[in-house]
């Protein structure tokens, strides 16, 4: 009870004389308390009507205070959060009444319930090479057996959490799962994607050399092996830059043999250089260069001769013979060779597409020459 004072000084004399009371002084009510593993709620009352504020902690320090409820009332709750489970907790009440006059409730102490086993696997998401190893960490709350037993749905995994992932020549994802041995109905688990090595683009050989002649067949094409000496697949294009050059198949999957020719038609005599270019997306070593090169050799012209043969005389003195030509039948005709030994004679400056008509005549030893022998024709391509 709240009384009031008055205090008389006589002399060296104090007196202090309490007078009756004025008002009922605030009190608290018991505080009941119902815990979850991260929440406490707290109910009681007040004999007055007065505002009502927490102080709660781990400690009886507290350390932590509620929001002022600044109404005026009996009956009083609050719902303390972010608990942690299985703790031990102190909280005291406080309270004004109508006029202000702070009243603190005695202490009280509470455990939050332990809570469900609950797992947690860090990191949740990996991405790993093919071989290679990715550490993972199991965290198991709400128990005191901590342990968990590690699968993984490829590759391997150690008691300890360290997974190697497996050989591969293509992507491919893999679950990796801890599983409470407190509880083996609680288990969490991370997703890796196993990583196939990239491809490598390989063409051998990386140079041709092609020759032909002017107005002579195309040269034979020419064989280019496309290989992948990496992982996964290898999936090529191929483009060239000269109009003269060839190559196939345009596209296709490693391994595989290009075919590359060339084409002579319509060029002139020189030298000429193109490329072929494989393209695979995604490997090393792309875009590869194969460079081509083409000599084109002039024509060179043809050379005709038409070659004679006739019958010896029959005269014994005859030192010799002399061959005649001409264009038109039956002459006239100029001398091509004289003094022939034998019964046989090429000439060797025709034309090309021109008729020639020949005759031999024989000459003896006193310089006497024969009438000509039978016309032969010779037609030069």
């Amino acid at each position: 009870m709240l009384r009031r004072s008055f205090v008389y000084v006589l002399g060296t004399l104090l007196l202090l004389v309490s007078v009756g009371p004025l008002f009922a002084q605030t009190w608290i009510g018991p505080l009941n308390i119902v815990t979850t593993d991260t929440t406490a709620t707290l109910t009681w009352g007040t004999a007055v009507p007065a505002d009502t504020q927490l102080k709660y902690g781990t400690t009886i320090s507290y350390g932590t205070r509620t929001t002022l409820n600044s109404a005026l009332l009996t009956t009083h709750s609050a719902v303390l959060t972010k608990l942690q489970a299985n703790t031990q907790y102190h909280v005291r009440a406080l309270a004004h009444d109508a006029a202000g006059i702070l009243v603190t409730g005695p202490d009280y102490v509470f455990t939050t319930q332990a809570g469900a086993i609950s797992v947690t696997v860090s990191p949740t998401t990996a991405t790993v090479n093919s071989g290679a190893t990715q550490q993972f960490t199991a965290h198991v709350l709400n128990t005191g057996n901590t342990a968990v037993t590690w699968t993984a749905t490829a590759g391997s995994i150690s008691s300890g959490g360290l997974f190697t992932a497996p050989t591969v020549t293509a992507d491919q994802n893999v679950t990796v799962t801890a599983k409470s041995v407190a509880d083996t109905t609680k288990s969490a688990s991370a997703s890796v994607t196993v990583k196939a090595p990239a491809p490598v683009l390989s063409v051998n050989p990386k140079t041709l050399s092609f020759s032909a002649t002017q107005g002579s067949s195309n040269p034979a094409a020419q064989p280019v092996s496309i290989t992948n000496t990496g992982g996964g697949t290898l999936t090529y294009t191929v483009a060239k830059d000269a109009a003269w050059l060839t190559a196939g198949p345009a596209s296709g999957t490693a391994p595989a043999t290009l075919q590359v020719a060339a084409n002579i038609t319509g060029l002139s005599a020189g030298n000429y250089t193109g490329h072929v270019t494989v393209s695979a997306a995604g490997a090393t070593g792309s875009p590869a260069t194969i460079t081509v090169s083409l000599t084109v050799t002039a024509a060179i012209p043809v050379s005709h001769s038409v070659s004679l043969s006739w019958t010896a005389s029959s005269s014994s003195d005859v030192v010799g013979y002399s061959a005649y030509r001409s264009t038109i039948a039956g002459g006239p005709y100029g001398l091509v060779a004289s003094a022939l030994s034998g019964t046989a004679y090429s000439d060797l400056s025709v034309q090309s597409g021109t008729t020639y008509y020949y005759v031999v005549t024989a000459t003896n030893s006193a310089g006497q020459e024969s009438t000509n022998s039978n016309e032969a024709r010779a037609i030069v391509p």
